[in-house]
């Protein structure tokens, strides 16, 4: 993914957007992903993404680990309020239940790409620019 490259050396990644292949429902998207040495002060960087003003739910960016993660902040809640279920069963449920939700969620997850892609690519034309 070029734009995660933008802000460092990826090690790895992992985007989920857009209807599932089985069924062609809209997933819920999320974006996970390693760095092996990231830039400096992107965290912010990811921290502003989002939170804009322009997305419609609550985000989550999450660094603490070793893979880092952006996802609706509704599947961290659910997560926590049902103690002994994994994201992928909530994400799959979700899909299953709340299309309305995913939909909307992919619209909010277009908008963090976007803006990520604007930083990243302003942050190549500086490098390139600099002696």
């Amino acid at each position: 993914m070029e734009i995660l490259v933008g802000f460092g050396e990826l090690a790895w990644f992992k985007l989920v957007s857009g209807p599932d292949s089985l069924r062609g429902h809209q997933q819920v998207p999320y974006l996970a992903w390693r760095y092996d040495s990231p830039g400096e002060g992107i965290v912010e960087v990811f921290e502003r993404a989002v939170n804009c003003n322009s997305l419609q739910f609550g985000w989550v960016f999450d660094s603490s680990m070793k893979n880092w993660l952006i996802t609706p902040s509704r599947v961290v809640r659910e997560l926590e309020e049902r103690g002994n279920f994994k994201s992928q069963e909530i994400m799959c449920e979700i899909k299953d239940e709340d299309q309305e939700f995913c939909v909307a969620a992919l619209r909010d997850f277009d908008r963090i790409i976007d803006f990520l892609g604007d930083v990243s690519s302003s942050s190549r034309r500086r490098r390139r620019h600099d002696p």
